[in-house]
């Protein structure tokens, strides 16, 4: 009877709170029933009513009725924020709950009772924080009573947490139903983590096949009334889910060595890092010992910590610092020890004094000598043409003495028609013989050549004369070209072919001036020496300078000869 006078009161005195009317507001009231040693936590939440529901509260009877008019809410979907007030039982000024204390959470449309206190008691309001002014009434008023649990001698009673196997069937129940008997068993409302289940309506609720989703907060409600009011009677569980206990020992997964190297005078750091299988009555002893000729001791001021944890397993850490390494800290074994309720394991670390400065200087002088010998070899690789020939100017002798040839290269190219039609502008592989050749290789660097317009009389056999010409000559050079593949010049190749075979001195040189096809009735061997003797490939503008590449390689394959035009 005291506390309906209390709550008239309230809906009394509370007609105008705050700067707005309370006194439409939808109206609950819930009863938490505790007991004075146990760990129990409550939720309220900001159950805003859809604005198709019909319900209106009737402050004259105090209960839940049906009823023509509608809530004034409209959608209360994807509201940014809830205010909540409380006014305490004593009659106090109604406040807004706007931070966490010490025993209540506040997060977002729930409070979170932690523990039971008797001062819990008393009207909590909640409604949305951003509002349209037709929503300004749109509020819920909750009624909370808090009293002790009267069936104290009940032989069995429910807890408030529960362990659920992955797998298996089991079923919640709901605690405050934990001692009634089953006449007095109403129908219960559940939530999971603040979404109703719909289609649970009995205590115990049964789970067929228990996942990972079952475990969370479970709320039940069910309804008690009397002769005078009903109350809404509200536990909660707190439901775990969780695999069988583990069968094995902790496995150390640092330190893994059994020596570390370290500097003495230098801090450092020992983590021992330990893997435990789960385990429902979870007690983990993760510790480092030190371990001297006399005795073993547990290491002051370490940090344990959990890294990782998952369903099956979690990792946890034990550290210790040294400020600095001593020389007796080499003397020691230090210890990382793991327990659990299945057994311990142990790994051992030695301390060991790292010879750095040696071991620098042995690093350091291989890195430089590995690297000067791979910069030697990329030097000598690009630029080993221009140091034989370097070399040739002042240790090579001169090759072409007392050989009892006439010319130090003989040139072979195709001879321009009247019928070619090649581009004015561009330079020809004649041009290249007659002109250029002559001016580089004659007129710079001092070998005499052959040229069959310029040394050979007319008058002659062509092929006798070719083949004398040749033999005369330490070298061969053939400028290739579709004209040349495809004209009786490539007897000229053939023929020098055939003469190197028992001619050591001679030497031929392809000289590649654009692209061609070899043809179908190139004589075998010819096509053979495409394949296997040097060729140098003419760039056009870019080969014509007589510093080009296209020159140093000419030399590089040129007889060793000491002349004074040789630069």
């Amino acid at each position: 009877m005291l506390y309906l006078e209390w709550i008239f009161l309230w809906l009394v005195a509370g007609e105008r709170i705050k700067g707005f009317n309370i006194s439409d507001c939808f109206t609950k009231k819930f009863l938490w029933t505790y007991s004075a040693r146990s760990e129990e936590e409550f939720i309220l939440f900001c159950d805003l009513p859809k604005p198709q529901k019909s319900h209106f509260y009737d402050r004259n009877q105090h209960s839940l009725t049906q009823g023509p008019a509608n809530l004034p809410c409209s959608d209360s979907k994807g509201l940014s924020g809830i205010q909540w007030y409380l006014q305490h039982k004593n009659g106090d000024a109604l406040m807004e709950i706007t931070k966490n204390y010490s025993h209540i959470i506040l997060d977002k449309n729930t409070l979170r009772f932690l523990n039971m206190e008797m001062n819990n008691t008393g009207l909590y309001i909640c409604r949305p924080r951003i509002r349209s002014p037709q929503d300004e009434a749109c509020c819920v008023k909750m009624v909370l009573e808090v009293k002790p649990r009267t069936n104290i001698s009940c032989a069995n009673p429910v807890p408030h947490k529960k362990y659920l196997l992955l797998g298996s069937t089991d079923s919640i129940y709901c605690p405050s139903l934990s001692c009634q008997s089953d006449v007095q068993r109403p129908e219960v409302t559940w939530y999971r983590n603040g979404i109703l289940l719909s289609e649970e309506r009995s205590n115990p609720m049964l789970l067929a096949d228990i996942y990972d989703y079952h475990q969370g907060m479970y709320i039940c409600d069910y309804t008690q009334s009397d002769n005078s009011s009903s109350w809404t009677v509200r536990a909660v569980v707190q439901v775990r889910t969780i695999v069988k206990d583990t069968t094995l020992k902790p496995d150390i997964l640092e330190p893994i060595k059994d020596t570390l190297e370290v500097e003495l005078g230098k801090p450092l750091t020992l983590h021992c890092t330990a893997r435990f299988g789960f385990e429902k009555n979870f007690k983990p002893v993760v510790r480092w010992y030190s371990k001297d000729s006399n005795q073993q001791l547990e290491m002051p001021n370490t940090e344990m910590r959990s890294v990782k944890s998952t369903l099956k397993d979690e990792v946890i850490k034990c550290v210790v610092h040294f400020k600095e390494v001593t020389q007796r800290d080499l003397l020691k074994t230090f210890i990382c020890f793991a327990l659990n309720s299945i057994g311990n394991t142990t790994q051992s670390i030695q301390l060991k004094e790292k010879k750095r400065v040696v071991f620098l200087y042995i690093l350091l002088g291989t890195t430089m000598a590995l690297a000067g010998v791979l910069t030697a070899g990329v030097f000598i690789y690009m630029y080993w043409i221009e140091i034989v020939l370097l070399y040739r100017n002042y240790q090579w002798k001169d090759e072409t003495l007392g050989d009892k040839k006439e010319f130090d290269a003989f040139i072979s190219y195709a001879k321009l028609s009247s019928f070619d039609s090649g581009d004015s502008s561009s330079l020809s592989e004649e041009t290249l013989a007659l002109n250029l050749f002559p001016e580089v290789l004659e007129n710079k660097y001092g070998y005499t050549l052959c040229l069959l317009e310029r040394d050979l009389t007319p008058g002659g056999v062509y092929a006798e004369d070719i083949v004398n010409i040749i033999k005369k000559s330490r070298r061969g050079i053939f400028i290739l070209s579709p004209n040349y593949v495809n004209r009786p010049n490539v007897f000229e190749l053939q023929a020098a072919v055939n003469l190197a075979l028992d001619d050591q001195t001679l030497k031929l040189i392809l000289i590649k001036f654009c692209s061609f096809q070899e043809p179908e009735s190139l004589p075998h061997l010819v096509k053979k020496a495409l394949r296997v003797l040097p060729t140098v490939t003419w760039r056009g503008l870019k080969s014509m300078p007589s510093n080009s590449r296209f020159w140093t390689q000419m030399r590089y394959h040129m007889p060793v000869k000491n002349s004074k035009g040789c630069t």
